[in-house]
């Protein structure tokens, strides 16, 4: 009886633990199954996490791209996003004719979707635009959403073309020579119009390209569209051609030395070939004072213009033919004056006519346009070119002189009207305080040194036929001034013609042509007769220095190539603009 009760207890006993084993297998299943799944919602949480940002990024891209297919993109926008208004860019933009969902607002604006997601990938953007005009430069913040995250990013996107290289040309061939009888004769291309490159069989004979020299010495990229002839210079920068000849340059001697290439594998295929605008006029549009993508109009300045900085922030300005600096309609039918921006046309002491000319800020942000006079009895600005009135303004009643000191005393003339009595032509030098750029519808001329006051100064100096350091010559074809250097700070283009020294082949070698900035021309300029294997034989030598601020920013309102393209320069993440309902933070 006794082994029978005892056996029934250990039975119990038994069961107890099995119960007990059970229940701490049950516990440990639904803790590892509880774990599993919290592994599982956090990996779907950090994956979110991620591709919120990346979502944050396609957006940028989508901007950029959208900036590249059309180069006034930066036009559009929504005007009441929060980083919109906080940087002060909602006057300047609009929302586009084709809406663009990535410019949604609230919980009920949309979102773009990052292809292939599936919509699970979102993003909007805002943008700053309010640096574009001076700089160049375009902000934008992009905010990504997947699944409970948001996460925002800010963007600078800048310009790419030929103010990225310290030197860029599409022809290196003369103005003179590009333009020749002999040059065009079997070497046009009808097809597109204008002359072949020398990679697309343009005779070298009869269109002889210019060479680099063994004494020049360029410090930055180089670029062009054409091929290159090099003796022994040094390259510090890379250098890039389209040329598809072999080998990809030409020594134009047999007793030239080998170009040096920091860069090896010289002259490179560039990614695109960058293209020159006809022409500058698009930038007149500056000075007009009703157009509402104009906040703060430029200076339009009439026929011969002298501008000099003076290094404090101001300019002193003549301009003789000027009678209004601002102007408004189509085909300026109207115009204003603005005094104390631009100064105030007339002759009285202190006025743009006077003999001391008018002393006027530095355009700060924007430019000063000077053109050619007008022909049309409707412009505002327009003078009768009769020869009572060109005595009055020029002192001749020709093109002998302009009104502005030139020819100066003792100047001899290798080409008559050289200094043109109402043409576009701009003369400029000084100490520069201030951001701003100079355009000539006609011909710019550096008639002293230009530098800046600080490190944050920028200038563009833009030309439409050339921009052309000034070297007068006395009889016997000898420098009128005598030797010595010449020294530009600037991005400098030639948008239908060179970038020169006058007189560049006559009397003895002057000295160095200093350059710290960028120079782009249409056809290859000379500064300097050629010595080959030595340094020139007349003119300037080259030393020319790349401004690494280009490469990011670019002087106000500068000219842009044809096919611009936008690059994406810093990027940095901020705090969430939105949250994934679509409200604001």
């Amino acid at each position: 009886m006794n082994r029978l009760r005892r056996r029934g207890r250990d039975a119990g006993m038994g069961l107890v633990a099995v119960i007990a084993v059970t229940a701490i297998m049950a516990t440990l299943v639904i803790a590892s199954t509880a774990i599993a799944l919290s592994s599982l919602h956090h990996g779907k949480r950090t994956a979110d996490w991620d591709a919120a940002l990346a979502a944050a990024y396609a957006g940028v891209e989508e901007y950029r791209s959208n900036l590249t297919s059309d180069a006034t993109y930066q036009r559009y926008g929504n005007p009441a996003a929060p980083f919109t208004v906080a940087s002060g860019s909602a006057p300047l933009v609009v929302l586009p004719p084709t809406p663009n969902p990535a410019f949604g607002l609230g919980p009920d604006g949309s979102w773009a979707t990052v292809p292939g997601s599936d919509g699970a990938a979102r993003y909007r953007y805002e943008v700053d635009t309010a640096g574009f005009g001076s700089d160049g430069l375009i902000r934008v913040r992009s905010t990504g959403a997947v699944g409970e995250h948001t996460r925002s990013v800010v963007a600078s996107i800048t310009q790419d073309g030929y103010i990225r290289f310290l030197y860029w040309s599409d022809y290196e061939l003369t103005q003179s020579m590009a333009e020749s009888a002999d040059c065009k004769d079997t070497n046009w291309n009808t097809a597109a119009n204008r002359l072949k490159y020398s990679w697309e069989g343009r005779s070298d004979i009869k269109c002889v390209p210019q060479a680099f020299l063994s004494r020049d010495v360029l410090d930055g990229p180089v670029y062009t569209n054409d091929h290159l002839w090099i003796c022994g210079t040094k390259f510090k920068g890379p250098v890039y051609s389209m040329t598809t000849k072999t080998p990809r340059y030409t020594l134009p001697e047999f007793d030239c030395d080998y170009p040096t290439f920091a860069v090896p594998g010289g002259p490179m295929v560039p990614d695109s070939k960058i293209e020159m605008p006809a022409t500058s006029s698009e930038l007149r549009r500056e000075t007009r004072s009703d157009l509402p993508g104009v906040p703060r109009p430029g200076c339009l300045y009439t026929g011969p213009t002298s501008i000099t900085f003076t290094g404090d922030g101001y300019m002193q300005v003549r301009s003789r033919w000027t009678r209004y600096t601002q102007v408004a309609g189509n085909g300026s039918t109207s115009g204003s004056n603005n005094v104390s921006r631009c100064g105030m046309p007339g002759t009285q002491p202190g006025q743009l006519g006077s003999t001391g000319g008018a002393r006027v800020p530095v355009i700060e942000g924007s430019l000063a346009y000077v053109q050619n006079v007008p022909s049309v009895t409707t412009d505002v600005n327009y003078t009768a070119q009769t020869a009572a009135n060109r005595t009055a303004l020029c002192g001749a009643s020709d093109d002998s002189a302009n009104g502005l000191g030139y020819p100066t005393t003792n100047e001899w003339l290798l080409t008559a009207g050289t200094y043109g009595c109402a043409v576009g032509d701009v003369f400029a030098s000084g100490v520069l305080d201030g951001r701003t750029t100079i355009v000539a519808e006609n011909r710019l001329w550096v008639v002293g040194d230009m530098t800046y006051a600080g490190t944050d100064d920028i200038l563009g100096l833009i030309g439409q036929t050339s921009v052309t350091v000034w070297h007068p010559l006395k009889a016997y074809n000898m420098s009128l001034f005598g030797k010595g250097n010449r020294k530009i700070e600037a991005a400098i283009l030639s948008v239908n013609g060179t970038f020169e020294a006058q007189s560049w082949g006559h009397g003895d070698p002057i000295g160095v042509l200093h350059v710290y900035g960028s120079i782009a021309q249409k056809y290859r300029g000379r500064v300097g007769g050629d010595r080959l294997q030595g340094g020139a034989a007349s003119g300037y030598d080259k030393n020319y220095r790349y401004d690494p601020r280009f490469e990011t920013v670019t002087p106000p309102k500068f000219l842009r190539a044809t096919n611009t393209a936008f690059k994406t320069g810093q990027i940095a993440e901020v705090s969430p603009a939105f949250d994934t309902a679509g409200n604001a933070h």
